[in-house]
């Protein structure tokens, strides 16, 4: 449960039944659903906290006590008693990089650990953060091919804090997207590698919101075809 904003200035004063009929049925659907109400009744929703996202990762690390890690005599040694690897899940989610987004988009809050990689503690600000998770299109090609897993850091969500930086933004209809943040002057956009994609505004921050900052990337050797 929390307290919704106030209204808007200059809202208040002209609050129709349809505004508190939005306002209300935001409330009775609660998050994530809640906020497309919320937002037609004229409410910020970008600042308000995703309970969503916490119960997520708090289930996820519940869910990586049923894997198994697999390492050979010597790395076990080495790793016995220290606590500096950090497990991360793969989740069965996919960032698009091509201009048309999957026809269907798996919300995190609905997502499925697909397997477990470990990192080192070095890599991982905030370790109980990270996640992963699939990258398909060509938009940031060649510096993160089609196929590849990124590692995100969802803690990292303040836009001026991660300005130039390679992000994964989400779109509360379109999914999750992987680019590089510029903010301008009066705008902020998604820029991909790949030149023949142009930038997305995301400067409206109810519909686009930063997931997190993409910390690194691996990708598979593609087999070469005789």
């Amino acid at each position: 449960m929390f307290l919704l904003p106030p209204f808007p200035a200059g809202l208040r004063e002209r609050t129709s039944p349809r505004l508190k009929l939005n306002v209300a049925l935001g409330n009775i659907a609660g998050r994530p659903d809640g906020t497309y109400f919320w937002e037609r009744a004229g409410i910020d929703t970008s600042e308000l906290p995703d309970p969503t996202l916490r119960h997520t990762i708090s289930s996820i690390q519940t869910t990586l006590e049923d894997f198994n890690l697999i390492t050979s005599k010597k790395v076990s040694q080495h790793l016995a008693g220290k606590g500096n690897a950090v497990a991360i899940p793969l989740m069965n989610v996919t960032a698009f990089g091509d201009r048309v987004p999957p026809h269907e988009n798996v919300r995190l809050s609905q997502a499925k650990v697909e397997d477990v990689l470990l990192a080192p503690l070095s890599w991982c600000p905030h370790p109980e953060n990270m996640i992963s998770m699939h990258v398909a299109g060509d938009s940031m090609h060649p510096v993160i091919p089609s196929g590849s897993v990124l590692f995100v850091d969802t803690a990292a969500t303040d836009r001026d804090q991660v300005n130039g930086r390679l992000v994964v933004a989400s779109h509360r209809d379109l999914g999750f997207k992987v680019a590089r943040l510029q903010r301008l002057a009066g705008s902020d956009l998604l820029v991909s590698a790949n030149p023949k994609y142009l930038p997305i505004d995301v400067s409206n921050a109810t519909r686009w919101k930063i997931f997190g900052e993409v910390l690194w990337w691996v990708t598979k050797d593609v087999k070469q075809e005789s």
